[in-house]
C-alpha cells in the first residue's frame, strides 16, 4: 500500500468520524451533509477512474469505521475506566464492535456499485438511500441488532422532518435524508447548467428532482405538528428520581446499604400520581432488601398519593432464573415490565464458552438475565396505560409499536452511569425523541445520572435534569390515545421500497450491459462481414 493510498483511508475515516458533529451533543446537520458528499465522491471518482474493486470497499470501510469510532467510542471508556478491564481488552473491544459495524457501510458501497445505473439522478437520489437504509435495517436486527447511530436521529430536532417520524417511522426518516444529499450530490455534479440556469442542458430527470426535492420541504412543513393522536383522561403528575449513584457504590455489598437510605429519603419527597426509580436502582432482589424496608418506602409513596416503580432485577420461577424488571412495587401483586431485548454480552452470553475468557477478564454483575419476551401488556398505572422500556430498548422502534399502540404514555428506565460524561446519555435520548414521534405519545426517561427528560408526542424535550445531579424532576404529562401511520405499518413501507428499487437498478443494470454486448456483437459482426 503506497502513501498516497494511505492517506486516502486516512482521509476516509476522519471523514466518517466528522458525522459525529451532526449528532447530539453538537447537533451541526451540515457536517453529516458534509461527510455523505465526501463518501458520495470518493464512490464516484472511484468508479469513474476504474478503480480496483478492493480498493474502493476498503475505503467505504474506512469510513464507516470512523463513523462508528467517533460515535461509539464510550465503548472504550465504559469496559475500561467504569468495568476495569484491561487495556488490551477495551482496545481489541473497540475494533471488533466498530469494525464488525463498519461492514454494513461496506454492504451498503458494494451494493451501490454492482446496481449502478447509467442514469446519475435515479443513482444518487434514489439508489443509495436505498442501499443504505437497507444496510441500517440489517444491522439493526441481525445478531439482535444495534440501531444507534442510524442517520434519522440526526434530524431529531430538524423541524422540515420531525413529521416524517410519525409517518414512516426513522428509516423512513434516514432514506429521505440521504435522498436529499444525493439531490445535492447531484446539484453539484452538474452545477454549471443547474446554478447558471442553462435550461436547455437541463434534462428531464434533473427538472423531475428538483419538483421531487421541493415536494419533500413542502410536505415537510405541513407535516410539522400533525396529530394523529389525542389526550386521554386527566394529566398525570410524574416524579423522576435521578438519584446520581456512582458505579462502584452501586454495585458494592459495603454501600447497600447507604444507597437504599438515599432512595428512601428521595421516595419520602416525592409527591407525585407516579414515582420512578432508574435501571437496577436496586441490584438486589427484593426479599434480599432489609426487613421492612420495601414496605416502608411503599408507605412514604402511599402517603403521597403516589405508585412506585422501581428498576430492579426480579426472579421469575423456581430454578432462579431472573429477568431485568421495572416493578410497580406499590401494587399487591407486584406487576411488572420485564426487559424483552437484551444487550449481548452485557446482560446475557451469547457463546459462554468461547468468550468465557472475556467475562473473567472484565468480570460484569448480574450477566445472566433472562428475557421477558415480546408483547407484554401495558401496566396500569395511576389510571394510565404505561408501555415500558429499558435501557437501550429505546432504539428498536418497530419493536415497542404493539405496547405503544395500546398505551397512553410511554417510559424508558435506564442506568447510564456505566458511560460516564460521554456522549452516550445523549445518543441515548435522540433515541427516545424518535420513538416520542414515532408513537406520538409523551415519553419519559428516567436515569440513574442523566439524562432525566420528560418528551412531548413531537419530540420536544419540555423538562430536563442536569446530570450527575441528586434531584427530582416533578411535572404533569397527558395520556395519549390514537394511532400514527407508522403504527399501523411499522418499517415494513419503507423496507419493502428499498427492496424494489433494489431489484429495479438490478434489472437496469442487466439491461444496459445486455444492451453494450449486443451493441458490440453488432459491431464485431459488421467488421467481419466488411
Amino acid at each position: 500500500m503506497n502513501a498516497k493510498r494511505s492517506l486516502i483511508y486516512l482521509a476516509l475515516i476522519i471523514t466518517g468520524a466528522f458525522t459525529v458533529l451532526a449528532f447530539a451533543p453538537a447537533n451541526h446537520g451540515l457536517c453529516l451533509i458534509i461527510a455523505l458528499l465526501g463518501l458520495l465522491a470518493y464512490i464516484e471518482y472511484s468508479i469513474t477512474t476504474n478503480e480496483l474493486h478492493s480498493n474502493m470497499l476498503l475505503g467505504a470501510y474506512c469510513f464507516g469505521f470512523g463513523l462508528f469510532v467517533a460515535q461509539l467510542y464510550w465503548f472504550f471508556s465504559s469496559i475500561y475506566y467504569v468495568i476495569g478491564a484491561p487495556l488490551i481488552v477495551a482496545i481489541l473491544a473497540i475494533f471488533i464492535c466498530n469494525g464488525y459495524l463498519a461492514l454494513y457501510v461496506l454492504l451498503s458501497v458494494w451494493l451501490y456499485k454492482r446496481l449502478r445505473t447509467p442514469f446519475s439522478e435515479f443513482n444518487y437520489i434514489i439508489l443509495f438511500p436505498s442501499v443504505w437504509v437497507l444496510g441500517e435495517w440489517l444491522r439493526g436486527w441481525i445478531f439482535t441488532g444495534f440501531s444507534w447511530c442510524d442517520i434519522a436521529y440526526a434530524q431529531v430536532d430538524n423541524s422540515l422532518m420531525q413529521g416524517y417520524f410519525p409517518v414512516i417511522g426513522s428509516y423512513g426518516v434516514s432514506w429521505l435524508t440521504m435522498s436529499i444529499i444525493g439531490f445535492i450530490f447531484m446539484i453539484i455534479q452538474n452545477r454549471q447548467n443547474l446554478l447558471a440556469g442553462n435550461r436547455q442542458k437541463i434534462n428531464l430527470a434533473q427538472r423531475v428532482a428538483i419538483i421531487y426535492f421541493a415536494l419533500i420541504a413542502i410536505a415537510g412543513y405541513f407535516l410539522h405538528g400533525k396529530q394523529y393522536t389525542e389526550k386521554y383522561g386527566k394529566p398525570v403528575k410524574v416524579a423522576m428520581v435521578q438519584g446520581n449513584i456512582a458505579q462502584s457504590q452501586k454495585w458494592s455489598s459495603k454501600e447497600i446499604l447507604n444507597t437504599l437510605g438515599i432512595y428512601s429519603s428521595l421516595i419520602a419527597k416525592a409527591k407525585a400520581d407516579i414515582v420512578l426509580l432508574p435501571e437496577t436502582a436496586f441490584v438486589v432482589y427484593s426479599n434480599f432488601l432489609p426487613q421492612h424496608y420495601l414496605a416502608d418506602i411503599v408507605h412514604f409513596a402511599e402517603s403521597n398519593g403516589a405508585e412506585l416503580v422501581i428498576g430492579m432485577p426480579k426472579v421469575i420461577d423456581k430454578k432462579g432464573n431472573y429477568v431485568n424488571a421495572a416493578v410497580v412495587v406499590t401494587d399487591p401483586k407486584e406487576k411488572y415490565y420485564a426487559k424483552s431485548h437484551l444487550v449481548p454480552y452485557g446482560e446475557y452470553t451469547p457463546f459462554a464458552g468461547a468468550f468465557s475468557w472475556f467475562y473473567s477478564l472484565i468480570q460484569l454483575p448480574m450477566v445472566g438475565f433472562s428475557s421477558g419476551g415480546e408483547n407484554q401488556p401495558p401496566l396500569v398505572i395511576a389510571n394510565q396505560k404505561v408501555a415500558f422500556n429499558i435501557c437501550y430498548e429505546n432504539g428498536f422502534g418497530s419493536e415497542l409499536i404493539d405496547a405503544a399502540k395500546r398505551s397512553t404514555l410511554m417510559i424508558n428506565i435506564s442506568d447510564m452511569v456505566w458511560y460516564g460524561t460521554t456522549i452516550a446519555k445523549d445518543l441515548h435520548l435522540q433515541l427516545s425523541q424518535a420513538r416520542a414521534m414515532e408513537n406520538q405519545r409523551y415519553f419519559i426517561q428516567e436515569t440513574n445520572t442523566g439524562l432525566t427528560a420528560i418528551i412531548d408526542p413531537f419530540g420536544k424535550v419540555i423538562g430536563r435534569l442536569p446530570e450527575f445531579k441528586r434531584m427530582i424532576m416533578t411535572d404533569s404529562v397527558n395520556g395519549m390515545i390514537g394511532t400514527t401511520p407508522y403504527q399501523k405499518y411499522g418499517n415494513y413501507p419503507v423496507i419493502i421500497l428499498c427492496s424494489l428499487i433494489i431489484l429495479l437498478g438490478f434489472i437496469l443494470n442487466k439491461f444496459y450491459f445486455s444492451q453494450i454486448i449486443v451493441a458490440k456483437g453488432l459491431r464485431n459482426e459488421e467488421n467481419t462481414n466488411s
